[in-house]
């Protein structure tokens, strides 16, 4: 499933929903004001069920990685250096599409909205996913991981162009050992989980190779500096499918929630769910919901 798929509701036959409402709410006189509504309580039920398991996804997110996806205006403005997320297109009747810059048009105070989390989220989702799919397919044994820091691909870098140099095209490393063995020793003191692996000459192939996926890999974390991502533990930890598909789990969990807005809109008013400011979805000091 995609993350910017949309979500529906299959009219699910609650048992008692004045029973479970309260229960979820906390709130035993308010039911009446969502009954005078006309709108579908089970429908209320199941998206409010929704917004649990969004607080629960981003929580893991959290607990796992040390990533907070739900983020402040002020952590939203840093991430709007990221073109995907500045730039939203908007058309009119004519069906002539705008670009529009968020960083000219919103105030630095401005709430994130829900459309904004979606739009980082389908980012990051797409971020992951390419790094997830280098991974797989090029690099599914990894040398350098368990000691790899970013401070640490210039270095590599440096040292296989030194390596290069020194190998004669007749006489291999024969006649520069001696330097050839500086650069391993230092190679195995950054490196020493690999000192059992050989010498540097022999897997220089797979370093240089493996330095360009840890190349992407430090990009990637640039980019998403703002959220303190660090991919280098995240793949030493086996991860980034986790990290993915909880990404992707909670873009779609929003959606379903957005789609149901227009008919539970009185409803979602009453609770005080507001779609241009995510902290009423997410911060349960505005609004306790009880996991049922």
């Amino acid at each position: 499933m995609r993350i910017e798929a949309e979500g529906f509701f299959l009219g699910v036959n609650v048992r008692d929903p004045k029973r479970i409402l309260e229960k979820i709410l906390g709130d035993r006189n308010h039911f009446d004001r969502f009954e005078e509504t006309g709108e579908s309580i089970e429908q209320l039920i199941e998206t409010l069920r929704d917004v649990i398991r969004c607080r629960r996804s981003r929580q893991w997110i959290i607990d796992n990685y040390g990533i907070d996806v739900v983020v402040s205006a002020a952590t939203f403005n840093r991430l709007l250096e990221i073109p995907q997320i500045n730039f939203i297109e908007n058309s009119n009747r004519m069906l002539e599409v705008d670009t529009v810059s968020l960083k000219e048009t919103r105030t630095l105070d401005c709430p994130v909205t829900v459309g904004n989390l979606n739009t980082i989220l389908r980012e990051l989702y797409r971020n992951l996913e390419s790094i997830q799919s280098r991974l797989e397919n090029d690099y599914p044994s990894l040398l350098l991981i368990n000691d790899m820091r970013a401070e640490l691909i210039s270095v590599v870098a440096e040292q296989i162009i030194s390596m290069k140099k020194l190998k004669g095209r007749l006489t291999g490393y024969i006649l520069t050992s001696g330097k050839v063995k500086s650069i391993e020793r230092e190679f195995y003191n950054q490196f020493p989980s690999l000192i059992t692996v050989g010498s540097l000459r022999k897997i220089l192939p797979v370093v240089e190779k493996e330095i360009e996926f840890y190349k992407k890999c430090s990009e990637m974390n640039k980019r998403w500096e703002a959220l303190e991502i660090d991919l280098f533990q995240i793949i030493r930890e086996e991860g980034l499918s986790n990290l993915r598909n909880n990404v992707q789990e909670l873009g779609n969990l929003l959606w379903n929630i957005v789609y149901n807005q227009k008919p539970l809109e009185r409803c979602l008013t009453i609770l005080g769910i507001d779609f241009t400011d995510t902290r009423s979805l997410f911060d349960p000091d505005r609004i306790n919901l009880n996991n049922v």
